[in-house]
């Protein structure tokens, strides 16, 4: 599948301590070595590693690093590249953030994610779920993503939990390990699920203030989940398409995604679109569940109408929820992701305290 139609929905490694014995997937992310606690009890994690090990643990082997990959990209451009990620960041985040790059399994399939916590903690802290977006290998979490995203929240009191979703995306083609399959808001759905009994077994979690953001595929998949998980107390949803057939009719390309991600796509197309659009069922949300609506006016992946009408239709319900539209913006909020982000962090604050 080629990246210029996957991107359209651009976001955008035992129990006790044991050894990593399988490869993982990325090729940034080199096999741990040594031993390593898990960090939540839960029966189903499987590995943890720190994600400041191999090339990065140090900002100097870091950049190597990057470097030496970016020098097959045409548009690579390390001053971008050290001014998004400096090393006063890079090295606050280190010395104050833990982050474990884990395997849990989700019935018999391995799964990879990324957990994200202050290491000092007073009490417990509340637990927010990030949904990516993408499909597959495009838009899978990275380091990089973890570390101008997913950090700059978990820094401001927060345990994050990410799922990269089943699929051989997570390991290397020769593994041989059966990951199964990413279906775009199909079986992947367990795998998001799956992180609450785990978010349960942390000592330093409070699984009871639960909250979930997601962005693009991930809103999609946020708002699939608030019907069926009651612990959350507030969904964050940016950039997310609300009518999958509408989409179709802006941005055709979709259609090999939907295809050769959805289970029986061709015989159950109408079905399988109405179970991924809220536009068709948002009085199934809970009825007092909290949303923050995020969206760039200048969105050309996922028009900011979308999240309009949805907001609309919330409105008829009385169900409480806020729209933010970001002028200027694109999919991914630039040039105001500073601006979105502080957004969301206040939400949550006010949530999930």
């Amino acid at each position: 599948m080629k990246t210029s139609v996957v991107s359209l929905f651009l976001s955008l490694a035992f129990s006790g301590a044991v050894v990593a014995k399988t490869p993982l997937a990325q090729a940034s992310l080199t096999e741990p070595k040594g031993q390593f606690e898990l960090f939540s009890t839960a029966a189903s994690l499987q590995k943890s590693r720190s994600c400041f090990s191999g090339p990065y643990q140090s900002y100097d082997s870091f950049m190597a690093m990057r470097i030496k990959m970016g020098k097959n990209q045409p548009k690579f451009s390390e001053a971008t590249l050290r001014a998004e990620l400096p090393k006063a960041k890079f090295e606050l985040f280190q010395q104050t953030l833990d982050c474990q790059d884990f395997v849990y399994r989700v019935g018999d399939l391995p799964v990879r994610g990324f957990m994200i916590k202050p290491k000092q903690i007073s009490g417990k802290a509340p637990v927010v779920i990030y949904n990516r977006g993408g499909n597959g290998d495009y838009g899978k979490l990275t380091f990089s993503f973890v570390m101008n995203n997913l950090m700059p929240v978990a820094e401001q009191g927060f345990v994050i939990l990410a799922s990269n979703y089943r699929g051989q995306h997570n390991w290397n083609q020769n593994s041989g390990v059966k990951a199964g399959f990413d279906e775009f808001g199909g079986a992947d759905l367990e795998d998001v699920k799956a992180l609450l009994p785990i978010a349960q077994g942390m000592k330093q979690a409070d699984a009871n203030r639960l909250g979930m953001w997601g962005h693009s595929r991930g809103a999609m998949m946020t708002y699939m989940l608030a019907k069926s998980m009651p612990e959350l107390k507030t969904i964050v949803v940016g950039a997310g398409p609300t009518d999958l057939a509408k989409e179709l009719e802006i941005r055709p390309e979709m259609e090999n995604v939907f295809k050769g991600r959805i289970p029986n796509y061709n015989i159950n197309k109408t079905v399988a679109l109405k179970e991924r659009s809220v536009l068709f069922w948002p009085e199934q949300l809970p009825a007092d569940l909290p949303i923050l609506i995020q969206h760039g006016d200048k969105d050309k992946h996922v028009p900011v109408t979308s999240s309009e009408q949805l907001s609309m239709k919330l409105k008829a319900l009385q169900h409480p929820h806020k729209l933010l539209i970001y002028p200027g913006a694109d999919h991914g909020f630039r040039p105001v992701q500073a601006k979105a982000q502080q957004d969301r962090i206040n939400w949550l604050k006010l949530y999930l305290g």
